[in-house]
């Protein structure tokens, strides 16, 4: 008797799958249809060297690289990138709007987290995860490069607490004479 309820409760699954009609694409739209249509979240897969990199943003010391996984960090809603830092990469005391969730993917990565009496700091190997709340100051640096996924809600913003860490302080005006 058990047995066949064994068997019974391995084969319902597949069962139930193999009757399921086949998922079929919808219908192509003209483009004026698809700016009429609410955005619809999008089904997202990436192998590692399908990434797309670029620069980081100007809230990033040179030498930072950013990848979009999925959304849109300008926008309003949530979002995953990756953030490839070189050796020696060090990212200020700073803090964001909304949590940040941190995924060490390669690499070295420390962060220094909260401030006075609360203030704490730890170095995470490949695997490592820390979730930063909303305003919760820190500083993110390596020794020997890193690749972090960030996942957050946008719009994100880099707040330096020392202005002068902030390296869009530091870039030239564009009415400066060269």
């Amino acid at each position: 008797m058990k047995t066949r309820l064994l068997l019974l409760a391995a084969a319902l699954p597949a069962a139930l799958l193999a009757a399921e009609p086949p998922m079929s694409p919808p219908p192509a739209q003209a483009p004026d249809q698809m700016a009429a249509t609410p955005a619809q979240p999008a089904h997202v897969m990436y192998d590692a060297a399908q990434l797309q990199w670029g620069e980081g943003p100007p809230a990033l010391e040179k030498g930072a690289q950013v990848a979009v996984l999925s959304g849109d960090p300008g926008k309003p809603g949530p979002f995953t990138i990756r953030i490839k830092a070189p050796a020696g990469f060090k990212v200020a005391r700073h803090w964001h709007p909304s949590d940040e969730r941190v995924t060490v993917i390669e690499g070295d990565f420390s962060l220094q987290m909260g401030e006075g009496a609360g203030e704490h700091s730890h170095t995470f190997a490949p695997g490592g995860y820390a979730v930063l709340p909303a305003h919760m100051q820190h500083v993110a640096s390596t020794q020997g490069g890193v690749i972090v996924q960030v996942d957050s809600t946008g719009p994100f913003q880099i707040n330096y607490v020392d202005p002068k860490d902030d390296p869009r302080n530091r870039m030239p005006s564009a009415t400066a004479n060269p």
